[in-house]
């Protein structure tokens, strides 16, 4: 809304929200109607539930909104990359005791990855690795 603080977002989000965040995500600005329409085939979520789920976004600081018309238009206050690092970190910190190796190295056992993605790891690394 127009003069309102910008929120920092501080909780991760549960799983219903981050499916309606990734949809937000993609649209950019939306209202509530378009969000609706963008959920997958069979995910049937009333415009009701939608647009409360959207507020409850707003409070915890994920997204602004604007009267516009008859509808609020609702933009990400927080961007995916952005939510990924504070999702990694959550991670590492309170599954992995502070450990980003024990991270990583779970993530490569569990993954399964082709010779392909194993090739991209290794040169984002050495690339990394280089002074």
């Amino acid at each position: 809304m127009v003069g309102k603080k910008k929120q920092k977002l501080e909780k991760l989000l549960t799983e219903v929200e981050l499916e309606l965040m990734n949809l937000i995500w993609e649209l950019g600005h939306c209202n509530v109607k378009d969000v609706q329409t963008k959920l997958p085939e069979g995910r049937d979520l009333a415009y009701t539930s939608v647009a409360t789920i959207m507020k409850i976004l707003e409070q915890k600081g994920a997204l602004t909104s604007q009267k516009q018309e008859k509808a609020h238009i609702y933009t990400p206050s927080v961007s995916r990359v952005d939510y990924e690092k504070m999702s990694l970190k959550h991670l590492t910190e309170n599954v992995f005791r502070g450990d980003p190796t024990q991270m990583v190295m779970r993530l490569l056992d569990e993954s399964h990855l082709n010779k392909t993605e194993l090739e991209k790891i290794r040169a984002i690394l050495e690339k990394g690795a280089k002074p």
